[in-house]
């Protein structure tokens, strides 16, 4: 019966041989990760000394030969870098990526990266989302969770794990103390909206931001502000009463604000019509306006969503409508489509 192959990344047992005095040679056969089996061989002045050799060279190549080889002994830091690896070099949108990147750098890399694969239980797992969850939010928590089944499913598909412990963790809640100045945004209804407009309209022009003709857009159409701050001149037909949501903006480090070039999913990229007065707010920015963006900042550029969320929180700090995020006009306009009778799939 034919001996077995060694297992890749291993060698057999090391042979010394006296070649002279103070020359001694060192050897033994080694298996690659391409499976072939090769001689490896160092010459030292002693025996030890030889051997010392020998086993440098066979770590070197070991560490060579497997430097994306994942095990159960591999630091979760490492399987992550590979994973955010793949990640960037994938079609997903450059705000996914952002957000996973820095769900891994800001929650989860002081918290489980010096672990060890084959460490990382169930149990664990669920005392870290929980960790973040109760100091950061259920929405870092949540990015949190994706981000670690990512990869355990990139270490189980090397084989380093038997399963995903992350997958047997119980579904995140909100529950817990949330984070410093964070509370739950209101829900907006159809019948505040009209007092939600009046209040901006008596702010200061200095704080009104262009914040009505914003609201007015958002409670319009259901979009996300990045949606609606994407949009351009080139996809608004005053005369069809539509526009064309094709993108969002973003913000890439090192680049700055961008459009994005697809929404965040593929049914995301829609035309929406316009209710006859969102189409004249319309109107008249297009007659007033100079910029190439509809909604654009100050200074005619794209404008920054996360500014825009600041302003429109500051707008409406002491009212009851404090902490109101544009989030809620999107479910304002889902439950006004449910209350005329339309499906769920037509709504989304």
């Amino acid at each position: 019966m034919p001996r077995p192959p060694l297992p890749l990344g291993t060698h057999g047992k090391i042979r010394v041989y006296k070649l002279g005095p103070r020359r001694v040679r060192a050897r033994t056969n080694y298996r690659d990760y391409d499976g072939v089996t090769r001689p490896v061989e160092r010459i030292g002045r002693s025996k030890a000394d030889a051997e010392n050799r020998l086993k440098e060279a066979l770590r070197d190549r070991t560490r060579a030969g497997s430097s994306e080889e994942i095990t159960s002994r591999s630091k979760v830091a490492a399987v992550a870098a590979l994973w955010l690896r793949d990640l960037q070099e994938s079609d997903k949108a450059l705000r996914t990526k952002e957000t996973y990147r820095q769900a891994w750098e800001r929650d989860l890399a002081s918290a489980v990266g010096n672990l060890q694969v084959g460490e990382v239980t169930v149990g664990i797992a669920d005392r870290v989302l929980r960790a973040i969850r109760d100091n950061t939010g259920l929405g870092s928590a949540k990015h949190a969770r994706v981000v670690l089944t990512g990869i355990f499913d990139l270490a189980l598909r090397h084989e380093a794990i038997k399963s995903n412990p992350i997958r047997n963790v119980p579904g995140l809640t909100a529950g817990g103390k949330k984070a410093p100045g964070q509370k739950a945004g209101p829900v907006l209804s159809a019948e505040e909206l009209p007092k939600l407009r009046e209040h901006l309209r008596s702010l200061p022009p200095e704080r009104q931001h262009d914040l009505v003709d914003l609201v007015d857009l958002l409670a319009a159409t259901g979009c996300r502000i990045g949606e609606l701050l994407a949009l351009d001149w080139s996809r608004v037909d005053l005369d069809a009463g539509t526009i064309r949501i094709e993108g969002t903006v973003i913000r890439v480090p090192g680049s700055g604000l961008i459009v994005q070039p697809h929404t965040k999913s593929t049914a995301g990229m829609r035309t929406l019509k316009l209710p006859a007065w969102a189409g004249e707010v319309l109107r008249r920015r297009a007659a007033a306006g100079t910029s190439s963006w509809v909604f654009p900042s100050t200074t005619g550029t794209l404008r920054d969503p996360d500014n825009t969320r600041k302003q429109l929180r500051m707008a409406v700090k002491g009212t009851p409508w404090e902490g109101l995020h544009p989030h809620a006009f999107r479910h304002l306009v889902a439950t006004h489509l449910d209350e005329a009778g339309l499906t769920a799939r037509q709504i989304a």
